[in-house]
């Protein structure tokens, strides 16, 4: 929410980093080549780099492929992210760029350079930008003006959207009021903000005058939507007699999504297989030597139009887990857990063998994570929308997974996951199949459901003064830390 908003106000910070970022790929290529002719990195011949692929002038490949998977893991947006995350995008970006130009240049049988040019080059562009993105984050740091912000919604929905930001330590929004009741003093309070972010379970009349308000008086304004909303994204307009409608659209894939869907999931599942045989080979030898017990793990889930399956899975947890407890979801440092079983979930390995839940047609590479239906009747209690993710097959990865975490709650991730059904296309799908490599090993998205701290507790040790009125919590802002 953040980075877009700075983004959308700051275009030109933006473009920079855009041309800088491919022009420092460009030089990384050609400071490797001039090496590789004349022991020099910066002196050299301009005309010589640009004919190491005469049919595609001036790096343009490069360039291409480069402003795609940047723009991908985010590269471009570096301002507002942790200074480890920015270097972890450039590093994974640059070993897919420098794959494909590597694999290019077999096309061009004339290509006359060594081809662990790009060995080098990889290096140098890891080196270059890492020193350009430490630049922008520091000039990001001097530069931003965090902007204040007010909650507005129902009590504790609000703290929790306040406790999410304040544990992310955002850069661009400072929370400063938290009304957890509606009275004519919110309106006031909006006049002192920048920008206003509304909760889902607000009344309808409410949000409707509070919108109008923050319109009129130029506020910034997020929504976190109900889930009934979410259907009405993509709505087309259109009429009816002399009356404007909007029209919304079965929440579901066409025939022709769906086979076309089936076809990359087959393709995708059979390659996956053959490249990660031996891992998997290894992975069944080292459980069954680990405690004797059984490598895989099958479980009953629930997928596209309700029909149940069985899951497969290299078993992480100790041999009869859920004996004593029954069905519970898994916590953080779960003592069912073995220390191989951390690191196969740690690694994802563990979810391998759904390769072959793909293959089958059980699941799809990409959709929302299959559950039980022991959990899907107890989420469905208090979310009655739940069901409706079961719309499309259950998939290895989704929207939820690399853009939420396993802490997210079922509302926030059942949200992904209808917006993801939503806005259905092939392109959404393999954009989600690379951000996946990218949190692959990112700790915060593999740890289970974990006992957070309350909202009180969190601002304590962050050292926020928190004042408490009459539906009302004034933040006040002290020496926090990374702001």
């Amino acid at each position: 929410m953040t980075n877009d908003h700075f983004n959308k106000e700051n275009k030109w910070f933006y473009y920079i980093q855009v041309v800088m970022d491919i022009v420092l790929v460009n030089f990384g290529l050609y400071s490797a080549f001039t090496y590789q002719l004349n022991g020099d990195l910066f002196i050299g011949s301009v005309q010589s780099y640009t004919e190491l692929f005469p049919w595609i002038p001036y790096g343009a490949l490069i360039s291409a492929t480069a402003l795609i998977f940047f723009q991908v893991y985010g590269v471009f947006k570096c301002g507002a992210k942790r200074h480890f995350e920015t270097i972890y995008s450039v590093f994974l970006s640059l070993i897919f760029i420098n794959i494909i130009t590597f694999a290019a240049t077999y096309f061009y049988k004339e290509f006359n350079s060594s081809r662990s040019i790009f060995v080098l080059a990889f290096a140098l562009q890891l080196l270059y930008l890492s020193a350009w993105k430490l630049m922008v984050i520091l000039l990001y740091d001097v530069l931003r003006k965090p902007k204040t912000a007010i909650i507005i919604g129902k009590n504790g929905e609000t703290e929790e959207i306040a406790r999410k930001l304040i544990r992310t330590n955002s850069r661009s929004l400072n929370v400063k009021y938290i009304c957890g009741e509606i009275s004519s003093r919110v309106y006031s309070l909006i006049n002192e903000v920048e920008v206003v972010i509304i909760g889902p379970k607000l009344d309808s009349k409410d949000k409707e005058s509070i919108i109008s308000h923050c319109v009129g008086f130029d506020k910034t304004i997020f929504i976190v939507p109900e889930l009934f909303e979410i259907t009405l994204f993509n709505a087309k307009l259109t009429q009816v007699d002399d009356i404007p409608v909007f029209c919304i659209e079965k929440l579901q894939l066409s025939r022709e999504q769906r086979i076309g869907k089936r076809i990359m999931d087959i393709l995708i599942s059979l390659t996956g297989i053959y490249l990660t045989l031996p891992i998997m080979i290894f992975t069944y030898l080292g459980i069954r030597l680990y405690d004797g017990g059984p490598a895989i793990f099958t479980q009953d889930r629930v997928t596209r139009g309700n029909k149940e399956f069985r899951l497969y899975k290299f078993r992480t947890m100790v041999m009869n887990a859920e004996k004593l407890t029954g069905p519970v979801l898994a916590t953080d440092k779960d003592p069912r857990i073995t220390p191989l079983g951390g690191f196969l979930r740690a690694t994802r390995i563990d979810e391998l063998p759904q390769l072959f839940n793909v293959l089958f047609g059980h699941m799809s590479i990409v959709g929302p994570r299959p559950e039980r239906q022991f959990f899907i009747d107890q989420f469905k209690q208090y979310i009655p929308d739940f069901e409706y993710r079961l719309a499309v097959k259950a998939g290895i990865t989704g929207l939820a997974q690399v853009l939420g975490k396993y802490t997210t709650t079922p509302e926030d991730k059942l949200r992904y996951d209808l917006l993801y059904i939503r806005n259905y296309s092939f392109l959404l799908d393999l954009r989600i199949m690379l951000q996946t490599i990218k949190i692959l090993f990112m700790k915060a998205s593999s740890q289970g459901v974990s006992e957070q701290a309350t909202f009180e507790e969190l601002a304590a040790s962050m050292h926020y003064d928190l004042q408490r009125e009459v539906g009302v919590i004034k933040v006040e802002h002290g020496k926090v830390a990374g702001l």
